[in-house]
C-alpha cells in the first residue's frame, strides 16, 4: 500500500484495489497531485466509490450534490458545529441566523474592510523592510485584525488564533474519513477552545449591554449591532445565538484567508508572465486586479472538496450516459478543484485567465450552503494580495511550508523595499 501511496495518481492502480482499500491512496493523490489525478477521473471514472467516500469529479454532478441539501446533508458538519447554523441546513435556525448575519455584515463595511486590510499589510511590508513570513506577518495578521475591529470579538491575539485554529482542524480536517491517529485529542482541544470562548462572552456581552445601555460610546461592530436589535424571543435568536455566530465569524475567517492569500501569492509569484500582469493589474486598482487572485485560487484552492452525506438512495445525472447510484448513509465528496477544472463547463480548463466570470469558481461553494461571508473575503483577500505584489522584485524565498497540518505554517518573501518616503501607487 506505501508503494502505491507514493507513486503518480494512476486510475488503473487505484480501479484494481477492493473499493475499500481505495481511499487511503486516492487521499494521499489528492493530497500530493489532485489536478493530475481529477483528470483521470473527468475522463474515465465521474463518481468513484472508495469505500469510505465516494468522489464525484465532474461540475454538473458537483452542482447537483450542492444543490440538493435535503438530499445531500450537512450532517457530518454537526457532531463538530452542535447548533450553529451551517450544521442545520433546511431547518428554521438556519434561515433565521443567516439572515440576522447578513444584516449585521452589511456591505456597507466593506470599502472599510480592504481599507484596513491594505494598511495592515503595508505597515507589515514597511517593518519587513525587504523580507518576511507572509503567514505570520500578514495572512493571519489581518483577517484576526477583521475578526477585532469589525465583527466585535475583543479578546487576546493568542486567544482568537489558537480558537480559531483549533476549531477549524477539527471542524473540517478531522472527518470520520480523514483517519487522523490524534482525532480524540483534536476533537478535545476544540471543545475547550469553544469553552474558553463561551467564558470570554460571559464577561464581554454583558459589558457591551452595559455600555449601550448607558449611552456610551461603543464600537460600530457586529456584535454591537446584534446587541442593539433587541429581537423578540419569539423570534429564537437570544443572547445563545449571539454567542454562536460571532464565534462562527471568528472560526470562519482566520486560517480560511491566510490560506487563500498564500495559496493565491505563491500560485502567482511562480509564473513570471502572471506575476508581471498582476503586478501591472494591482497599479490600475482592485477592479482590474481581483480577478487574477480568483484564478490563481482555482489553481490552489483551500480546499479541494466539500463534503455531503446522503439522506437517500440516489441517481446522480439521471438519464444521463454518466448517471451513477449514490446509496443513503454515504460519505459524498464533491470535488470542487475538479469540478472547475471541468472543460465542459470551463472553457480552456488549464489556462490562466484573470478574465474569468464569478461563476467558474467554487471558492465559496454553491447554492444554500454559501459561504456567509463571502464579501468580506471577497475584499480581504485580493486586497492582501494587491498589496504585496505592488512591492517590487517581490520573490518566493522558499515553498509554502504546512508544518504537517492542514494549512501553511510560513511562507517567506523577499522584496525591494521602497526607498524613505519614497511614494507608493495604491
Amino acid at each position: 500500500m506505501r508503494s502505491v501511496m507514493q507513486d503518480a495518481p494512476c486510475l488503473d492502480t487505484l480501479l484494481a484495489l477492493p473499493e475499500d482499500e481505495r481511499w487511503p491512496v486516492a487521499h494521499d493523490w489528492i493530497r500530493r497531485a489532485p489536478r493530475p489525478f481529477f483528470a483521470q477521473l473527468r475522463a474515465r471514472q465521474p463518481v468513484l466509490d472508495c469505500g469510505a467516500v465516494v468522489l464525484v469529479a465532474k461540475r454538473a454532478a458537483v452542482a447537483e450534490i450542492l444543490g440538493l441539501p435535503g438530499v445531500f446533508s450537512v450532517a457530518l458538519y454537526k457532531p463538530k458545529m452542535g447548533a450553529f447554523m451551517l450544521a442545520l441546513d433546511e431547518t428554521e435556525v438556519n434561515y433565521r441566523d443567516k439572515a440576522v448575519m447578513r444584516a449585521v455584515l452589511p456591505w456597507g463595511d466593506l470599502p472599510a474592510i480592504r481599507d484596513l486590510a491594505g494598511s495592515i499589510t503595508d505597515a507589515a511590508l514597511d517593518a519587513g523592510n525587504g523580507a518576511l513570513d507572509v503567514v505570520a506577518s500578514i495572512a493571519r495578521l489581518v483577517p484576526l485584525r477583521i475578526v477585532q475591529r469589525f465583527f466585535g470579538f475583543a479578546a487576546s491575539d493568542d486567544d482568537l488564533l489558537r480558537w480559531s485554529y483549533a476549531n477549524q482542524l477539527d471542524q473540517f480536517n478531522n472527518l470520520p474519513f480523514d483517519g487522523r491517529p490524534d482525532a480524540d485529542a483534536v476533537q478535545a482541544a476544540a471543545a475547550h477552545a469553544r469553552d474558553e470562548m463561551r467564558a470570554a462572552f460571559a464577561s464581554l456581552i454583558p459589558a457591551r449591554v452595559a455600555a449601550l445601555e448607558a449611552g456610551a460610546d461603543v464600537p460600530d461592530d457586529s456584535l454591537t449591532r446584534l446587541l442593539r436589535l433587541r429581537l423578540p424571543a419569539a423570534t429564537g435568536f437570544g443572547m445563545d445565538r449571539v454567542v454562536i455566530n460571532v464565534g462562527g465569524l471568528l472560526i470562519g475567517t482566520i486560517e480560511t484567508t491566510a490560506e487563500a492569500v498564500v495559496n493565491a501569492l505563491a500560485e502567482i509569484l511562480r509564473r513570471p508572465d502572471v506575476h508581471a500582469a498582476a503586478r501591472a493589474a494591482a497599479s490600475a486598482g482592485p477592479a482590474a486586479f481581483d480577478g487574477f487572485v480568483w484564478e490563481a485560487l482555482r489553481f490552489a484552492p483551500i480546499v479541494a472538496f466539500m463534503f455531503r452525506q446522503a439522506e437517500a438512495d440516489h441517481v446522480l445525472g439521471q438519464g444521463s450516459s454518466g448517471q451513477a447510484r449514490i446509496r443513503k448513509g454515504q460519505a459524498v465528496l464533491p470535488l470542487s478543484l475538479s469540478a472547475m477544472f471541468d472543460g465542459d463547463c470551463v472553457p480552456d480548463p488549464d489556462h490562466f485567465d484573470a478574465t474569468r466570470p464569478d461563476h467558474a469558481f467554487l471558492h465559496f461553494g454553491l447554492g444554500h450552503h454559501e459561504c456567509l461571508g463571502r464579501h468580506v473575503a471577497g475584499v480581504m483577500v485580493p486586497e492582501i494580495v494587491r498589496r504585496i505584489l505592488l512591492r517590487h522584485d517581490v520573490r518566493a524565498d522558499g515553498p509554502v511550508e504546512d508544518g504537517g497540518t492542514p494549512f501553511p505554517t510560513a511562507f517567506r518573501i523577499t522584496y525591494r523595499p521602497d526607498p524613505p518616503g519614497g511614494a507608493k501607487a495604491r
